[in-house]
């Protein structure tokens, strides 16, 4: 049985002579979450409309539980009716939220009777049980989305399209919007594409991430591949690879290679466990909460890492619960750390520090 609900084939859609959205191929797995990252403008609400039937490629195929549903030989209206989407802005009919929740399933023609214990679920996730006789005009945006949020999960679609829902609420609506959602999301035991600019949202709860940008997948894997090896720096820094190094492969030994890396003072020697050649010219990522640090003068046996860096602290910064340590060891280099970990260490600007990194931790692709 085929496991994949959405298919995406050599599709093109072309805009004006700066925008093409060309996606070679991508997938949606049966009961999985695909989530689609980019920054403002790549094509992912394009991706959607296109997916939705809202627009038609000028190219390429989408298939949909197996069957071609780009050819103009199935039933848009029938395709459309297995799936549901929510947009970045509500959009809701100034009736109250009970009547905003049951219109698809009316539309649909499905008996309301034989939904109630869907409709109580999914208004009670969402909290929104005490609105229902409100009228949307009375709701703040973030109440708004909730309403159209639970709109489309009654309808109990094959494949639901969510196109950044937490993208124009304010702040503390979207934290708790968000918690409430992802809740849902993950018992919800149904076929997602979530789109959204924000890597914490994909890191919590994508199945499969694809990172786009300039309208094309430019990688497509499972979550812990695209967060730990990147293919390309514009992929790492839109994940959270706060270090990147430039370098070459000195040798290799069995399966860790030495890259000689071009440092401010003097040449340094970083391992990295790889199969590539000598003489491969690589670019390093090393991941800011895979750098530890210590206080005092160690060695490679006091440490199971066998990247140990000394450095100078040239930077402190608080990024929410954690401190964000920046050392200057030759490269710049960066370090997630708790404020215990800073009481614990002393840490301070100038201080001399030690950093290790694991060969296994750092991710390698070429130049």
């Amino acid at each position: 049985m085929d496991k994949k609900i959405l298919e995406i084939s050599d599709l093109k859609k072309k805009y004006n002579s700066k925008f093409c959205l060309d996606v070679n191929n991508l997938y949606a797995e049966k009961g999985k979450i695909l989530t689609i990252i980019g920054p403002n403008g790549s094509g992912k609400s394009t991706l959607i409309r296109l997916i939705n039937l809202l627009e038609r490629p000028d190219e390429g195929k989408i298939y949909f539980n197996g069957h071609e549903i780009t050819n103009g030989e199935v039933s848009q209206t029938e395709v459309r009716k297995k799936m549901a989407v929510v947009f970045q802005e509500p959009l809701l009919f100034n009736t109250s939220v009970y009547t905003n929740i049951i219109m698809g399933l009316k539309i649909r023609k499905i008996k309301l009777s034989g939904v109630k214990d869907r409709i109580d679920y999914f208004t009670g996730k969402l909290k929104i049980t005490d609105l229902l006789n409100r009228s949307t005009k009375n709701l703040s945006g973030g109440e708004k989305q909730r309403v159209s949020l639970a709109r489309a999960l009654v309808l109990d679609p094959e494949l639901l399209l969510l196109d950044e829902p937490l993208a124009n609420i304010d702040q503390s609506s979207r934290e708790s919007l968000r918690a409430d959602l992802f809740g849902v999301l993950r018992g919800y035991g149904k076929s997602v594409v979530y789109i959204t600019h924000d890597r914490n949202e994909a890191m919590v709860l994508a199945d499969d991430i694809a990172v786009m940008d300039r309208g094309k997948i430019l990688q497509f894997a499972g979550k812990e591949e695209i967060f730990r090896k990147p293919v390309n720096e514009f992929i790492a820094r839109f994940v959270g690879v706060e270090t990147l190094v430039d370098g070459v492969i000195l040798e290799r030994k069995g399966n860790v290679c030495k890259v000689g890396v071009t440092a401010r003072k003097s040449n340094i020697e970083v391992s990295v466990v790889s199969q590539e050649r000598k003489g491969t010219r690589v670019t390093l990522a090393i991941r800011p909460e895979d750098v530890i640090l210590y206080n005092t003068e160690i060695s490679s046996e006091e440490s199971s890492a066998m990247n140990l860096f000394k450095g100078k602290i040239t930077e402190i910064r608080d990024i929410g619960i954690f401190k964000r340590i920046e050392i200057d060891c030759g490269f710049p280099l960066s370090s997630f750390v708790t404020q215990d970990s800073v009481n614990r260490l002393k840490l301070a600007l100038g201080k001399e520090i030690t950093a290790a990194v694991k060969a296994s931790s750092i991710h390698m692709f070429k130049r």
